[in-house]
């Protein structure tokens, strides 16, 4: 019977449960143009999530009968809680204003801009994640201040180079951090990945930023975090775009056939000794390389990726395929992406992992350098008056040869290619403390495993080959091939206690306090090897003949050095808030290195940022401002990269004497090595007028970096290669940046907005090492205080005497004129980093149909233009000669900028430095997005169609293909990014796509 009596209980009690609930319908909307706000969240307050808002914004939820308000939530929407006053409801959501509550994530937190005080950009990533690059880091050129990002090469898969406020470092590494979802990666992994996975992207600039991530954050900190599942119906999309790219045009212009031969014959003296009869049959051949070389290529990509998931779990994936030709023949990439994120909230704990994988195929060609063997220069040194291919179809050979080999061959026969294997991902856990209110421990775990390995081959047969014998190096005479393998991994722990509580009832004093335990673990090998005798008929190792010391293949092997370091580090942050409106940030950490000695190894970095928000005070009355933010910061953080590992110790290679093995010195220890060490001032404001309408920034700062890792001369009689790496000198960065955003039109069916933002920094080395004003700094390139770093070292070119066509020359005093090159004359002269950076974007939207475009502005350097110089050298002129060559002096008052060809062409002068000035049409878009209407009929989520130009209009006055001159050097990757020679230009490309959601 007592049993009875309890079953009955229960089910009376489960019955007037069920009963007491109560439905609720209605539709959200956004409350500016009334569209449906698709897959809202709907709950009651403090409860868990009844429902999410369908394709037209409507809901029908179980509310409990004793509830009186319901909870609307959704991204890039103001929180609304809407009394339950009938059964049916409007609701009506208010976009969130993107300067004040716009998510500033710094890796280790999140705050928004409105609390933050320090200085940080959030790119908009849905703005760019469409732009077909292989590599993403391409992509953030313009899109904020203070970030210089030059794309340079247009080699698929090549990434960028990234400079955020300036080099700070002489012979360290100036490339900023990155990090994906807890985890550091590297830019020459982003080939790997897929941008379309990426949800935010952060660009932290100051100190007050940077601090918490101590010695890796002095060349500032990119932070990226991956797209999450959202709970209510599960999402599946399609994104895919397929395109074409064609080679823009070169502004250095070589000559025709008979262009060159009216040079050779008439001005530079026959040099082949050509008769009459030669050069009446040359002129029948007017070969443009260009078409041999270069062509018109393709690229596709697709991708399908599912979120969804319920109140408590949730999830996104996706699969990822990339495709793209090089304009280059011979060259390109393909690349496959694939990742799951998972996520698990169950009351006080939350689990979650983050995991991605890909792989790419590369084929690629040297640039950047001066070979003669490099496609990208021998396609300008090339007679075009000679052919790529003879009448039986074998490739042609230039008179020019060993100086000079078929760059069709080589591309098409000996290709360089690599397979890129990558990992990444972490798992973390976080869990809200039940015995102490407001405290919750976090633990996030992540690794980063690449794997890179190369193949390159010279057949047996080629010219490369032949080349190799000519020039005396008998045992490459039958082909080579070479193989590298690089593998890395990075794996991060961090721990961390964050506590948050108001100091008093009102709620006026928010704290929150964040300590952090962190462990950084770097490990690598590889190895190479460069094998002889390709004589055997296969493309790979099965085609060498053992090596012997009789035929002298003897394989070359090197590599095998392995890569061990780690740092470990403690750090915390303070963040305290006085009635929402003043703001104070404290970080402090500690690291410590296993690069450097022990004595050296540890190190303290700190920041403070404060913020005031005066639009909140009772005595601010500006009508037209509705906003303005106040905000100071200064700070120090270090940097270890780039010095190797271990450079306290001394180095040792492998050498002989006598004919036996021996240990040479590679590299002298110094345990007095430390930290670069730079400290930040920063100070900036934050304003909106008219009703958000108008949104602007304005900052300034100043920082000075101390502790240059720098390498003066030694002593030979120490050993080792004749530098030491050590602390010496000091270099500063000063800049201002602005940007600016204006919604000129926000109706409801029309908008049209511009976005625009500009950045200035100035460089100048400060001190060198004992006190020096100046050194001596690779070729054509000088330090010294006072100057910016990478100042052109060379002497001033004034012109040609019109009476004997004699080269002038300005001497030392910028005055005299003298026609006697003297390397006395040698100036410091301008840079070859921009100082000057702008961006620019403008969007016009009219219901379904959008259009936009997007400009960069870099201006104030200069390149040396090598490659200009191989085609005016007057040693060269039995190869492929500039067009500017005609104008070259021949007769007694001439007026021309031309020295007589019989004169020595001097390198080091200004004649070959032009200004690296440019304006970029960097893309160009038009979309149409079907209306919610006919979305809803088609029982699909979302459709978009788009079409897109990249590169379409570049305005510059250097001659060469692109004004981009990237650091790229596959033959000396510590070349200066000026010296310009073996480009691979930027493409035009035209690209159409479609977003589908089902």
């Amino acid at each position: 019977m007592r049993k009875f009596i309890l079953y009955l209980t229960v089910l009376i009690s489960l019955s007037t449960t069920a009963a007491a609930q109560k439905a609720v319908t209605g539709k959200v909307v956004d409350e500016k143009d009334g569209s449906p706000v698709v897959g809202a969240s709907i709950r009651v307050k403090n409860g868990a999530i009844l429902g999410t808002t369908n394709e037209q914004g409507g809901f029908s939820v179980s509310a409990p009968d004793n509830a009186r308000a319901l909870v609307f939530t959704y991204v890039g929407y103001d929180e609304i809680e809407v009394a339950i006053t009938g059964n049916e409801l409007l609701v009506n959501m208010k976009q969130a204003s993107r300067s004040l509550n716009e998510v500033v994530v710094t890796g280790y937190a999140t705050r928004t801009r409105r609390a933050n005080t320090g200085s940080v950009s959030v790119v908009s990533i849905d703005d760019i994640r469409t732009q077909p690059n292989a590599s993403f880091d391409q992509m953030l050129q313009g899109q904020a201040p203070g970030i210089n990002v030059k794309t340079g090469s247009g080699q698929p898969g090549r990434n960028a180079d990234v400079i955020i406020r300036g080099k700070g470092s002489i012979n360290g590494s100036n490339a900023p951090l990155y990090i994906l979802d807890g985890v550091e990666i590297r830019a020459g992994d982003f080939s790997t990945m897929n941008q379309n996975d990426f949800e935010s992207v952060t660009i932290l600039k100051d100190a007050a930023s940077t601090a918490i991530y101590g010695s890796r954050g002095a060349n500032g900190v990119i932070v990226i975090t991956t797209k999450k599942g959202r709970a209510g119906r599960m999402r599946l999309s399609y994104d895919g775009q397929i395109g074409t790219a064609r080679l823009p045009e070169n502004q250095l212009k070589l000559m025709n056939t008979q262009e060159k031969l009216d040079f050779e014959m008439n001005i530079a003296g026959n040099p082949w000794g050509w008769s009459a009869a030669d050069v009446e049959e040359l002129s029948k051949v007017n070969t443009n390389w260009n078409d041999h070389v270069f062509r018109n290529a393709g690229m596709q990509s697709h991708q399908i990726s599912a979120s969804g998931g319920s109140d408590k779990t949730t999830f996104y994936t996706s699969l990822g395929y990339y495709d793209e030709e090089g304009i280059t023949i011979g060259t390109g990439i393909k690349k496959y992406n694939g990742r799951i994120n998972i996520a698990h909230t169950d009351n006080n704990l939350k689990i979650g992992a983050n995991m991605a994988g890909g792989w790419s195929s590369y084929t690629g060609t040297f640039e950047g350098d001066q070979s003669i063997g490099s496609p990208l220069n021998t396609v300008i040194w090339a007679l075009p008056y000679e052919r790529p291919y003879n009448a039986d179809g074998s490739y042609g050979e230039s008179v020019q040869f060993p100086f000079w080999i078929n760059p069709a061959e080589d591309l098409i026969e000996n290709p360089n290619r690599s397979w890129q294997l990558k990992g990444s991902g972490n798992i973390y856990l976080e869990y809200k403390l039940p015995w102490v209110k407001n405290l919750t421990y976090r633990i996030n775990a992540g690794g980063d495993y690449s794997q890179l390995e190369g193949f390159s081959i010279i057949k047996n047969g080629t010219q490369s080959a032949r080349q190799n014998e000519a020039f005396g190096q008998d045992f490459r005479r039958n082909g080579e091939i070479a193989r590298s393998l690089d593998r890395r991994f990075r794996y991060t722990i961090t721990n961390s206690l964050n506590y948050k509580t108001d100091l008093d009832q009102d709620g006026d004093h928010n704290l929150s306090v964040s300590l952090f335990t962190e462990f950084v673990k770097n490990t690598s090998r590889s190895f190479n090897y460069t094998a002889y005798g390709l004589l055997l008929p296969f493309e790979n190792e099965a085609g060498l003949v053992p090596g012997t010391v009789d035929n002298g293949f003897i394989p070359v092997v090197g590599g095998g050095f392995p890569e061990n370091n780690a740092l470990m580090s403690y750090f915390g942050s303070v963040d305290y808030a006085y009635k929402g409106r003043y703001f104070l940030t404290l970080t402090g950490r500690t690291d410590g290195s296993s690069k450097l000695s022990p004595e050296n190894r540890w190190t303290q970095y700190g920041s403070v940022g404060a913020s005031w928000i005066v639009s909140d005070e009772d005595f601010f009355k500006f009508n037209a401002m509705n906003f303005l933010k106040l905000k100071a910061s200064y700070g120090s953080v270090g940097n270890q990269n780039g010095i190797g590992d271990f450079p306290y110790l001394q180095q040792y290679g492998r050498g002989s004497y006598g004919g036996r093995g021996s240990l040479s010195v590679n590299r002298l220890g110094n345990n007095l090595l430390t930290w670069e060490i730079r400290s930040t001032l920063n100070i900036g404001a934050d304003m909106e007028f008219f009703q958000s309408r108008v949104r602007a920034s304005v900052e300034w700062y100043n920082s000075l970096t101390k502790g240059l890792y720098f390498s003066p001369f030694v002593p030979s009689t120490s050993g080792g290669n004749g530098t030491l790496l050590s602390n010496n000198g000091s270099m500063q960065n000063r800049g201002i940046e602005a940007s600016i955003g204006v919604k000129i039109i926000n109706k409801r069916n029309f908008k049209w907005s511009i976005d625009a933002n500009y950045a200035y920094n100035k460089n100048t080395i400060k001190s060198l090492p004992d006190g020096q004003d100046f050194q001596l700094y690779k070729s054509f390139q000088a330090l010294q205080v006072g100057k910016p770093f990478n100042s052109f070292y060379l002497v001033r070119y004034a012109g040609v005497n019109p009476a004997n066509g004699n080269s002038q020359y300005y001497k030392a005093d910028g005055k005299t004129i003298t026609e006697q090159y003297d390397a006395n004359d040698l100036v410091v002269l301008g840079t070859s980093d921009a100082p000057h950076n702008a961006g620019l974007t403008t969007t016009v939207s009219y219901k379904g149909i959008e259009f936009s475009a997007f400009g960069v502005l870099s201006a104030g350097n200069y390149i040396y233009n090598n490659a200009r110089l191989n085609v005016e050298y007057n040693g060269y002129t039995t190869s492929g000669f500039a067009r500017s060559g005609l104008t070259a002096w021949t007769t007694p008052g001439q007026i021309t900028n031309f020295p007589r060809i019989s004169e020595t062409t001097e390198s080091n002068t200004t004649r070959f430095l032009e200004k690296g000035d440019f304006f970029r049409l960097r893309n160009v878009q038009l979309a149409y997005t079907l209306p919610a209407e006919v979305v809803s009929r088609l029982k699909i989520q979302g459709f978009r169609i788009f079409v897109q130009g990249q590169n379409l209009y570049t305005k510059f006055k250097f001659q060469g293909w692109d004004p981009e001159v990237s650091s790229v050097n596959d033959a000396d990757p510590n070349s200066n990014a000026s010296v310009s020679g073996a480009q691979y230009p930027s493409l035009k490309r035209v690209t159409v796509g479609v977003n589908l959601t089902l």
